[in-house]
């Protein structure tokens, strides 16, 4: 406990805290959105065109998540398992540099695609677009698994975006990630975390650590 003889200690307890709450890993959610569509992907569509076609349709459910794990429509699309389509989505700020390798183990009749999006200049840095019936049978050494490597940087954010069309029977979505050939593991918050970048200090906490030098010089000089 503290003692009154002693305010350096409450202050320097104060501005640590506040820097503690100011500075964690990054709090990282993912986005599921559910929607009615009866499209099928073709050859000329873009990522962004087939964004704008999910954004057009009705909304079924809308979600926030802590990982793309067994992402079934029985949980995070009101039980639908036919005609929609389903984007699935997260930004990160990543701390460690490196060569990401996302697969997603799902099933998407009419097609679908993934993408990647520099925050920082709005620009669609990769994509890649699949017209095919994908169906992984819940097996990742299936060639249907929907494999993307992105070349992520530190100090850069990105938006990372998946987007499948179903037509009948739609099975759950799962993706897992890898960095630089090191072992698959499920994309969830927690496994993602440590590989993304700390927020800077913030002014207010910069400020609060200035008042305890301030304090703490003023008492060593005598200086009540």
């Amino acid at each position: 406990m503290f003692s009154k003889s002693n305010p350096l200690r409450v202050l320097a307890f104060s501005a640590v805290a506040l820097f503690a709450l100011a500075s964690p890993a990054q709090a990282l959610d993912f986005q599921v959105d559910f929607r009615s569509s009866t499209y099928q992907v073709t050859a000329g569509d873009t990522f962004s065109s087939l964004l704008a076609q999910h954004q057009s349709e009705s909304i079924i459910q809308t979600n926030i998540t802590t990982g793309l794990e067994n992402v079934s429509t029985t949980v995070y699309g009101n039980g639908v398992s036919s005609n929609y389509s389903v984007l699935m989505s997260t930004t990160l700020h990543v701390g460690m540099a490196g060569e990401y390798t996302f697969q997603v183990g799902t099933d998407w009749g009419r097609g679908g695609a993934a993408a990647l999006l520099d925050n920082a200049t709005g620009l669609l840095v990769q994509e890649r677009v699949i017209t095919d019936d994908v169906w992984w049978g819940y097996s990742w050494s299936n060639p249907d698994v929907f494999t993307t490597t992105f070349d992520l940087q530190a100090g850069d954010s990105y938006t990372l975006s998946w987007l499948g069309f179903e037509g009948c029977c739609g099975g759950s979505s799962t993706l897992r990630f890898s960095i630089d050939g090191s072992d698959f593991v499920p994309l969830t918050s927690s496994n993602i975390e440590p590989l993304l970048a700390v927020p800077e200090p913030t002014t207010a906490t910069l400020f609060a650590l200035g008042l305890v030098g301030l304090a703490v010089t003023r008492r060593e000089s005598g200086v009540v």
